[in-house]
């Protein structure tokens, strides 16, 4: 089966609402390279790494989703690493789709929403944070103690987290906020919400002694771990929609070290 990939892209677009999202300055949604027409088998992956290429040309993709695209650092000429990732692809007829801030709000396949309902969080606001204009994040309420939360956290990303508790594990994780990523430096944006948990992906070190000070409980996942939910969603609907198998390519951090 094979299906035209500006239709394949112009419904994921539509989706996602990708031309009324905006973004950070270099983050480039969409269609960031095409093929020679069309799609017949689709591959996931949190990052455009040249593994992550090599992998999708591997198992005969012809569609490359990603979370974190081709494209983030500033203007560059097309050589070493960035001339090898879009040779590969070009001689290997792989399109590249990519989306990141329109697939993390969004309220059905986006990261936040998936790990908020993976541990049972229902959103009780629609309030979020301010990242370049976009409300972002989930916030809900999680019916268990902090320790049972880390539990479910590590049971749905499959990787230990760090935790940071006010109290003790045994205290209620209340009103939790969860923003996928490297979001660690939005905590003083969660508290004013009034969470009394924050799950993020990763920060910087001072995030740790600024929860204490506010007095909120703060769960590092791992950014990698607590953004795979988006794109996995996405091939699992053009599967539903047209029919088009999808893998996901599983490369965390580890994968990078020898």
């Amino acid at each position: 089966m094979s299906i035209d990939l500006k239709t394949v892209a112009a419904f994921l677009d539509g989706i996602l609402s990708v031309d009324s999202i905006p973004d950070a300055p270099r983050a480039l949604n969409g269609l960031q390279l095409e093929n020679g027409g069309s799609v017949s088998r689709v591959a996931a992956a949190v990052d455009g790494s040249e593994q992550a290429i090599h992998a999708a040309l591997d198992m005969g993709a012809d569609l490359l989703i990603l979370h974190h695209g081709l494209f983030w650092q500033s203007m560059q000429p097309v050589t070493g690493i960035a001339y090898r990732k879009l040779k590969a692809a070009m001689d290997g007829n792989l399109a590249i789709y990519a989306a990141h801030l329109p697939l993390d709000v969004h309220p059905v396949y986006g990261n936040n929403a998936l790990l908020a309902k993976a541990c049972g969080i229902h959103p009780c606001s629609t309030e979020g944070l301010d990242y370049h204009g976009v409300s972002l994040g989930t916030h809900g309420e999680f019916h268990g103690t902090c320790g049972e939360l880390a539990q479910r956290l590590e049971s749905v990303l499959g990787t230990p987290v760090q935790t940071f508790w006010t109290e003790s594990p045994e205290a209620p994780a209340g009103d939790v906020f969860i923003c996928s990523g490297g979001a660690g430096d939005d905590l003083a944006q969660a508290a004013a919400l009034g969470c009394r948990t924050y799950v993020t992906g990763e920060g910087s070190h001072w995030n740790i002694p600024m929860a204490n000070e506010l007095g909120i409980n703060l769960v590092f996942g791992g950014h990698y771990f607590t953004e795979t939910f988006g794109v996995k969603a996405l091939g699992l609907l053009l599967k539903d929609v047209y029919g088009l198998d999808c893998t996901f390519i599983d490369l965390p951090p580890s994968a990078y070290s020898h």
